[in-house]
Parts: structure tokens; C-alpha cells; sequence
């Protein structure tokens, strides 16, 4: 009989507007067999297409931060992309105010909250919606062009949207290490924008840059598995509450 162990890391992940679970289907053959990769499956989407999308980011973070706490084992990292960086980081402060904060947080693609600008892509019509998805790489033009995955898709896709250009940010500098990652080529991420999230945490913070534009991620997967491995290796945080960043409105 072989023994059944736990792992020793949850990498929880959490896609962009319009993704999905499937995003992340092909990374846990990049990762080391200690590291289970969970992927998030929103409301609305996916195989969860029947379900009502959510438009609050605050509603959707408590929802999974309560999941996560409930099910998963080892230490925690979470990592988010674009709006998923925004759920990611949400989470994280939740589950730091209960006591258990994760591990760590990657954060992808998205400037620190105090820079969130909001934007109007929402209120656009379906094919500027779409062509926005195009144009930031997420979406073969193949689909965006063809009508029928448009009817089934655009409502949570624009759910999406409207919950990352209305997010309204929790205050907190969380006790465990932060990574940001991005793409050398995303001219939509202000670089002091970015280097900002330093302002959210009381540990390790690192910011690394790849080839590629906003969904550089795609072509370093072996890269965000390193990085994984190097914050799992550093101590667990303190189960504090996430204190408030100083000179963060």
C-alpha cells in the first residue's frame, strides 16, 4: 500500500479577466511533486458558466479565502495574474486578519493598489470588450471573432472587467514574503506602480521581469516554479493581523 502524503506547498492561482481554470492546466508538470498547483475556477466561468459572475472583487476574495482555509494543506502561496493579482492579494489579507496568512503571494501583471486607476472597459460595447482582450494577448482572435463563444462568454467577461475597474482596496501590509512578476514589454505597468507593492508587506520583497508583454507568464512557467520553490524555503510568517501600509490612502 503506498502512504499518501500531503504537499508541501499549495499554489493557489487565480486567473485573469476572462480566464479560467484551464489557464493553468499544463504547470503542475512544471512544478516539483512537493507543490500542489490549484486552480480557481470563478463563478461563471468555466465549467461554473451556469453560475451568476461575480462583479465584487471584496465578495469573490471572501468566498475563496474561506475555501482555501477549509480545504487546502502545507504552506500556502498564492498567486494571481492581472485581476487575479487583485483576488490574490485579497485573500491574502483575509486570511492574515483570521490569524493563518499564507506562506507568500506572487502578484502578475498589476500595480499596487494605491495606483488602481480604475477604467471604463466594462461599459464598452462586446467588441471593444473583446478587441481589448486581444489586444493584451489573453484571447486567440479566432475566439474573439467567432459569435457563438462571444454569447456564452461576454458576461463574465465584462463581470470581470467591472470587478477589477471598481475594486476598492483592503489596507493591509501582510507578514509574508511578496513577488511581483512581469513582462519587460507591458507598457500598461507604471514601473514605480509596481515596485509600490513593497508597501504591502513586512517581509521579503522582489520584484522580477521577463520577456514578453502581459501574458509573459505563458512562456516562463519554469520560472514562477523557481521562484516558488525559493519562497517556500523561507520561514512561515506570523499568524498577525495585516497592519495598515503608512502613506497608503
Amino acid at each position: 500500500m503506498t502512504e499518501v502524503t500531503e504537499p508541501a506547498v499549495s499554489l493557489v492561482c487565480c486567473p485573469h479577466a476572462g480566464g479560467t481554470a484551464e489557464f493553468f492546466r499544463g504547470w503542475p508538470r512544471c512544478f516539483s511533486p512537493a507543490v500542489q498547483v490549484v486552480a480557481v475556477q470563478y463563478p461563471g466561468h468555466g465549467d461554473r458558466l451556469g453560475e451568476p459572475s461575480l462583479t465584487d472583487v471584496q465578495v469573490l476574495s471572501s468566498e475563496l479565502a474561506a475555501e482555501v482555509e477549509r480545504l487546502l494543506a502545507g504552506k500556502l502561496i498564492l498567486f494571481g495574474h492581472s485581476y487575479g493579482a487583485a483576488i490574490a492579494y485579497e485573500v491574502a489579507v483575509r486570511l492574515t486578519n483570521q490569524g493563518s496568512p499564507p506562506h507568500a503571494i506572487v502578484i502578475s501583471a498589476r500595480v499596487a493598489p494605491h495606483h488602481e486607476i480604475g477604467g471604463t472597459v466594462h461599459l464598452r460595447d462586446d467588441a471593444a470588450l473583446w478587441n481589448e482582450m486581444v489586444r493584451l494577448g489573453g484571447t486567440p482572435p479566432s475566439i474573439a471573432a467567432d459569435a457563438e463563444w462571444r454569447e456564452a462568454l461576454t458576461p463574465s467577461l465584462r463581470a470581470d472587467f467591472r470587478a477589477s475597474e471598481t475594486y476598492r482596496p483592503s489596507r493591509g501590509r501582510l507578514p509574508c514574503p511578496l513577488t511581483v512578476m512581469l513582462g519587460e514589454d507591458d507598457d500598461g505597468l507604471p514601473r514605480a506602480a509596481v515596485g509600490a507593492w513593497q508597501e504591502y508587506t513586512q517581509s521579503q520583497f522582489a520584484v522580477r521581469e521577463f520577456s514578453g508583454a502581459h501574458f509573459y507568464l505563458v512562456d516562463h512557467v519554469a520560472d514562477i516554479a523557481a521562484e516558488v520553490d525559493r519562497l517556500a524555503s523561507v520561514p512561515a510568517p506570523a499568524g498577525a493581523p495585516a497592519s495598515q501600509p503608512g502613506g497608503v490612502p
